[in-house]
């Protein structure tokens, strides 16, 4: 018996965001949706609408820990989905193989591969002005705290989610923006800087992270959970232990030690179409096995969208036949 009385622990906020349509066709239609527990709400209100033709990819927003798994799993039996229509796409193997182990589908598809390398996160020849920038939002999860001792510190400060947190005790710096600066404006601190920090313990893949090395720009990374450090490679990063002396040791080697910007880019551009290829391979099984004579590769490429996220318009499910 289905329970639609699960009470979940937190759902999204806005009700445009969980969830956008992929691809459409009468054999076939693919959803793409970030999380599951959060998309409580959407999954239970339609959940008894959903075809035999619709299939849903599942963007890892978030460490998928034991508890993502349990909640995760609740929403699967209160709702009767089939894990089989559900195909997750993990930051990291040690992810991948947690939820496997339970019966799910999916693989190993770090969700920084969605960032657009064509777009305004690349090397732009700028003076170094700061030894290191932290893009985060002023969060205490981000632990801007551990910066305390590196010097001529940038501050980069993103949206507070919902606006609800709490902020972070921030380090000295030499530079914190006031408003927000848009794409443009934190690919410009970036290149002004010799590194890129950061420092939470667990989260996401984390986009800063990649837009650092996108710009060409080593990092400063402590042990993390999450899979940022799937792009980290012994030329392109440093992970230090949690403390403040390591973490201004490791700024202090990338100041004396510059590195080549378009050697950190193209490794991460390299890594990241291999995911993506994955994600093409996906898609081709979908297409072939519901007889529909396209070629995954040009459909990916002609609808391609930055962080592959988009705000879906609720309307949408007014009309969903």
């Amino acid at each position: 018996m289905l329970n639609f009385n699960h009470t979940p622990t937190y759902v999204w906020p806005n009700p445009a965001f969980p969830f956008r349509e992929y691809f459409s066709h009468p054999n076939l239609r693919i959803f793409i949706l970030e999380n599951i527990h959060h998309n409580w709400n959407w999954l239970r209100d339609h959940s008894r609408r959903f075809q035999a033709r619709d299939h849903f990819f599942v963007y890892c927003g978030w460490y998928f820990d034991d508890w993502f798994l349990r909640q995760d799993s609740e929403v699967f039996d209160a709702l009767g989905l089939d894990k089989d229509k559900f195909f997750f796409m993990f930051n990291s193997e040690e992810e991948m193989d947690r939820y496997m182990a339970s019966g799910f589908k999916g693989a190993h598809i770090n969700q920084n591969c969605w960032l657009d390398w064509n777009g305004v996160m690349k090397p732009d020849g700028a003076e170094k002005l700061y030894d290191a920038v932290y893009v985060a939002r002023f969060t205490p999860f981000k632990r801007h705290e551990l910066a305390k001792q590196v010097g001529n510190l940038a501050l980069v400060m993103g949206d507070l989610h919902g606006g609800s947190e709490s902020l972070s005790q921030l380090p000295p710096h030499v530079y914190r923006n006031q408003s927000q600066l848009g794409e443009q404006g934190v690919a410009s601190i970036i290149n002004q800087s010799r590194c890129g920090l950061i420092l939470s313990a667990i989260e996401g893949a984390c986009f800063a992270s990649s837009e650092y090395l996108l710009c060409g720009v080593p990092v400063v990374s402590t042990k993390s959970k999450g899979g940022r450090d799937d792009w980290f490679t012994s030329y392109n990063s440093i992970i230090v232990e949690e403390n403040e002396k390591s973490i201004k040791e490791a700024v202090n080697y990338f100041v004396n030690n510059p590195v080549d910007p378009y050697l950190i880019r193209e490794s991460h551009i390299l890594k990241a179409q291999f995911y993506r290829n994955s994600f093409i391979d996906q898609l081709n099984l979908l297409f072939e096995s519901n007889g529909i004579d396209l070629d995954p590769a040009s459909f990916f490429n002609q609808n391609f969208m930055h962080k592959l996220r988009k705000s879906e318009n609720p309307d949408f499910i007014k009309i969903w036949p």
